[in-house]
């Protein structure tokens, strides 16, 4: 179960990314000695003003997770409103309601059930979110672009962050992410790929487990 939990961090910290709040803190603060790139500030700013418009999100993604050694794809939709989200990974699934997290394993029939808190659970959003709220925690340019697209590198100026860069590229003209991807210090790859990305009216149900949609679900309640 460790290594299913783990490899569910991995997409849920590349999904929420794209989340509204994320992307409304994809502009840190430049450290005094240094600058930003203006022309890529610019883009992301452009970015940040799409995506804080949406009340709500829905985003289907390809997930790419290369170790050198295997690479694995995995196809998933994230649908998030506030706290509160699903996440569909292949089958596995993950159901938030901003009080109870749900995490459903299709191979082994299982759920598990927590109790959500922000602040403390790792793979929360407001967790994941505090990477970007302190000043001066990334450098970002633009490494490449032509009339189309541009790629925006961030590279964080903490040694001890778990990744040495993240990469995105941006449609310019219609105002989307293409593709994320996070180089971990481990040489893994995380490459995800945006199908699609846009507003969305969820009901508050789509985002509570209902055993009765799972035949025979084995439960493992750890509140």
């Amino acid at each position: 179960m460790k290594a299913y939990i783990i490899n569910f961090a991995s997409f849920l910290f590349l999904t929420i990314f794209l989340h509204n709040q994320a992307i409304a803190q994809l502009l840190p603060a430049a450290p005094k000695n240094q600058s930003n790139d203006p022309e890529a500030t610019a883009i992301l700013k452009k970015l940040k003003d799409k995506y804080t418009s949406f009340a709500s999100l829905y985003s289907e993604y390809v997930l790419t997770i290369d170790n050198r050694e295997t690479k694995e794809t995995q196809n998933g939709k994230i649908t998030q409103k506030g706290n509160k989200f699903h996440v569909d990974n292949n089958g596995n699934q993950i159901f938030c309601d901003g009080v109870t997290i749900w995490m459903y394993v299709k191979n082994n029939n299982v759920v598990q059930i927590n109790n959500f808190e922000e602040d403390e659970d790792p793979m929360s959003p407001g967790r994941i979110l505090k990477i970007y709220e302190s000043e001066n925690e990334y450098l970002y340019a633009i490494t490449s672009q032509d009339q189309v697209k541009a790629e925006v590198e961030f590279k964080p100026l903490k040694k001890d962050a778990d990744f040495f860069k993240i990469r995105i590229e941006v449609d310019k003209t219609r105002n989307e992410v293409r593709y994320i991807k996070v180089f971990a210090k481990d040489g893994t790859t995380y490459t995800l790929d945006i199908k699609t990305i846009r507003s969305a009216t969820p009901t508050d149900a789509q985002f509570v487990f209902k055993k009765e949609s799972f035949p025979g679900v084995k439960v493992e309640d750890l509140r």
